[in-house]
């Protein structure tokens, strides 16, 4: 019988958080209110004192005006005063893992480019990726001219 190495704790510790975290968006995605596209998504995002914030989309009849479910947990994540996320677990029922919208994408982007994405499908298929690799040029202020300047 082959011998298998063990994985060090680090590794198993953090493999268990993210499973952990895409259950938490597979639990928000019940939730979601989707009458119009029936594309349901949950969003779980990490911070990085370990609290977690759930989010599911929320359409409207007025399409421009639905909230995705990764800027639900922005959100709610600000609102209690969170700034630093280690990562964001997106749940949806996509034949293939789903990564944020550009909107979310962009939202996402201002507190940080190192954010870890994990996007699963209720049928198992997953995906991962650093949120710099799905926007690698974002928009930011910094860039602007200083006051004076044209």
């Amino acid at each position: 019988m082959p011998s298998r190495m063990a994985e060090p704790l680090g590794e198993m510790s953090s493999r268990r958080a993210v499973e952990e975290l895409v259950n938490a968006a597979r639990h928000a995605r019940e939730r979601a209110y989707a009458p119009y596209s029936g594309f349901r998504v949950g969003a779980a995002l990490e911070t990085e004192d370990g609290r977690v914030f759930e989010g599911c989309n929320v359409e409207n009849a007025s399409f421009p005006v639905t909230l995705c479910a990764e800027r639900v947990a922005l959100g709610s994540a600000v609102a209690a005063g969170a700034r630093r996320f280690t990562r964001i677990a997106i749940v949806t029922g996509a034949h293939r893992p789903t990564p944020p919208c550009g909107m979310c994408t962009q939202a996402l982007s201002e507190f940080g480019l190192d954010l870890e994405v994990v996007s699963v499908t209720e049928g198992g298929s997953r995906s991962e990726w650093r949120l710099r690799g799905l926007l690698p040029e974002h928009f930011t202020l910094q860039d602007r001219p200083a006051e004076g300047e044209a």
